[in-house]
Order: C-alpha cells, then sequence, then structure tokens
C-alpha cells in the first residue's frame, strides 16, 4: 500500500488540496484512494456520502471533516507539548483512538493508497523529540511512503503568514521590526529542518518530494501540482476547488493589524473579515511587489536563509531557490505607501457594507 504524507507548508495551497480531498472521497474510495475520517463527524459525513451515491462539495463544513488530518496532527502535537487544538476543531478524541480509527478504515477498505494531508505535519519536524513523528513511522513507515512538501520563498512565505494570522485574532508586531524575530528559528523559516525531521530517523526510506511554490502555480496550482506529483493514480472525473484561504491582501494589512490592538476583539475581528473579502472590489497592488520586511530586516532574512538554502540544494540535487539574492532586495512599493493609497477606496467600500458604526468611525479616524 501506498501512504502520501503532505506535510505543508503553510500558505502553500494546502487548503485547497484538502478541500479537493474531502469533496471527493467517494470517486476517490471507489478507485482505491482513501482520505481517512479522525472522528465521528467525518466517519458520519462519509456514510451519508456513501448513501446518497455521490459526492457533496464540503465547502462550509466543519474543519474535522475537510481537514481531519489537521485535527490529528493538532492533537498529536498537544499530547507532545501542549500546543493546544483550537476551538474549530471541537470533540477530538485522542491521538491513539485517530490513530485506531484510520487503521480501522484501511483494514475495511483495503485501498491501495491513503492520504494524510496536513500543513500542520511541518511543525512535527521542530519538535525536541520528534514524538509524533515517531508514532506516524510506528504506524505507516513500512508502507510505501511518499513524503511531500510545497514551500514557497521564505520573503514572500512569511509576508502571507504573518497577514494569514490576523484571521486568526493575533495581535502582531511589525515585520520591519521586531516581529520577524518570532519566526527566524521556527517552522516558517527553518525549511531544510522542517524536512530533515521526517525523514533523518523515522522515514528515512520514505521517497522525498519537496516542490518550489513557484513551480506549484505554474502548473495550475496546488491541486493539479499535487495530482501530477504525488504518484498516485486519480480518477480522471474529479471536481476541482478554487483556490481557498486567502490572507488579508499585503495593501490592506496594516488596517486589520491596528485594528486588533485598537478595537475590541469582536469588532477588530468584523474589520479583519471585511479586508479578507474586499480584494476582488478595491483595487491594489500585488503582494509581491510591497515592502513590509524594510532593507535591514531584509539583509537578516537573506543571510539567515543561505545556510538553508545550501541545505536545500543538497537535498533536492539542484538550485531550488535560483532567485536566492533577490530576497534581499526591497519590494517598490513601501507598506504605508500602499496603505494610504487603498485607504479612500476602503473606506467607499465599508460605507457599502454591514459594518458597525463604531467601525466605520474608528476606520475614518484611522484615516486622520
Amino acid at each position: 500500500m501506498k501512504v502520501v504524507i503532505f506535510i505543508g507548508h503553510f500558505k502553500t495551497g494546502s487548503t485547497s488540496i484538502q478541500s479537493f480531498l474531502s469533496s471527493n472521497f467517494l470517486r476517490m474510495l471507489r478507485a482505491g484512494i482513501l482520505y481517512p475520517s479522525v472522528e465521528s463527524l467525518g466517519v458520519a459525513r462519509n456514510l451519508l456520502v456513501t448513501l446518497s451515491g455521490r459526492d457533496i462539495p464540503t465547502l462550509g463544513e466543519s474543519l474535522n471533516i475537510i481537514e481531519p488530518h489537521n485535527a490529528l496532527a493538532l492533537k498529536l502535537k498537544t499530547e507532545e507539548d501542549r500546543h493546544g487544538v483550537p476551538p474549530y476543531y471541537p470533540n477530538l478524541p485522542s491521538g491513539f483512538q485517530m490513530f485506531e480509527m484510520i487503521d480501522n478504515q484501511i483494514a475495511a477498505l483495503d485501498p491501495h493508497s491513503v492520504i494524510l494531508c496536513s500543513e500542520v505535519f511541518a511543525l512535527f519536524g521542530l519538535t525536541r523529540e520528534r514524538k509524533s513523528i515517531e508514532r506516524l513511522a510506528k504506524r505507516y513507515a513500512h508502507y510505501d511512503v511518499t513524503i511531500y512538501c510545497n514551500l514557497r520563498r521564505p520573503d514572500e512565505y512569511l509576508s502571507s503568514w504573518h497577514r494569514q494570522r490576523l484571521k486568526f485574532g493575533a495581535r502582531l508586531g511589525k515585520l520591519s521590526e521586531d516581529a520577524l524575530d518570532e519566526y527566524l528559528d521556527s517552522a516558517h523559516f527553518q525549511q531544510a529542518r522542517l524536512v530533515e525531521g521526517w525523514v533523518e530517523d523515522h522515514f528515512p526510506n520514505a521517497k522525498l518530494v519537496i516542490r518550489n511554490f513557484d513551480a506549484v502555480r505554474a502548473a495550475g496550482g496546488s491541486v493539479k501540482d499535487f495530482i501530477k506529483n504525488a504518484e498516485i493514480a486519480f480518477p480522471s472525473d474529479l471536481e476541482l476547488p478554487e483556490d481557498q484561504n486567502p490572507s488579508v491582501p499585503s495593501a490592506f494589512a496594516e488596517v486589520g493589524r491596528r485594528a486588533l490592538h485598537e478595537l475590541p476583539r469582536d469588532a477588530a475581528n468584523r474589520v479583519v473579515g471585511w479586508l479578507s473579502s474586499v480584494g476582488g472590489r478595491v483595487a491594489h497592488p500585488a503582494d509581491n511587489q510591497i515592502e513590509v520586511f524594510g532593507s535591514r530586516n531584509r539583509e537578516i532574512l537573506l543571510n539567515r536563509f543561505r545556510p538553508i538554502a545550501e541545505r536545500l540544494d543538497e537535498m533536492t540535487g539542484g538550485r531550488f531557490y535560483a532567485d536566492l539574492d533577490d530576497f534581499g532586495r526591497c519590494r517598490p512599493i513601501p507598506e504605508m505607501d500602499a496603505v494610504n493609497e487603498a485607504l479612500p477606496k476602503l473606506l467607499r467600500d465599508a460605507g457599502q457594507r454591514d459594518l458597525p458604526e463604531d467601525v466605520l468611525s474608528w476606520l475614518n479616524n484611522w484615516k486622520n
């Protein structure tokens, strides 16, 4: 049996892949491919799909259904280092019970391929003892395993992930100031170590697929690239979802960041939710044209990443980031210039939305 373990990274299309897998559960199962559930809600939903005889899109469903292995990964990490499980993955059983549920589905359904997919798996490679990887290896390392990872150039990645955290309600500093520091020793920056943590001891015989996110986008997006490179015989009639889970655009992000510092939590979350949806209505520069680090932090980022890039080259047998020196070059539009340019258009849009008066008042005062 083939086991593909997609370990992320964050902000490289993992949500779209998970939506694709969960929305095509029955068609894949009929073809011998299992995207296993880990708790009762997911199993109940898959029973409903099976009885109906057709797949149903999972958009809007519980994350326990769409992203079951995020739930698994968060539970395993919590049992390893007390990381915690957010409330949007509710009522989870223990890690042991989740593993038993996966193994029982494998035993009953006898698939030729099993897909475990979670960007949270990326965090496992940098835990102190890698206990979560060890638990996975004890169950699955004897199969034909592929460890699959998408990686994105660190400046674009950190900008996107930092903005994504606004949607979680995080009160953040600025990447041009001290906020960069919290990432440099983490799985969000240490790209080589996060992969090595999987293959060094526990999955030494696994095939390793590491994809540059630029190549992923050039291939048509994360879902099409995964279908092409996972070496699984996917059926040809699967539904492909639209790209999902966008971050707040860089041109608007400082508004959301300040809202989380200056407004009550509920009001700030309304602002961030609105900013996440407004990109299609308000014209703005592309994220990769806006400078969020500043020249000093650009230099730090590049110098700290050079040895990581060298290790990735050794792992992949080529120049993984051919544009490495570009990581240290500032983008053409300063962040605050982009914000000030966008603000009048944002205010016009805000006046047409169902935003509370205190939020509208704050936006107008913020402009002044």
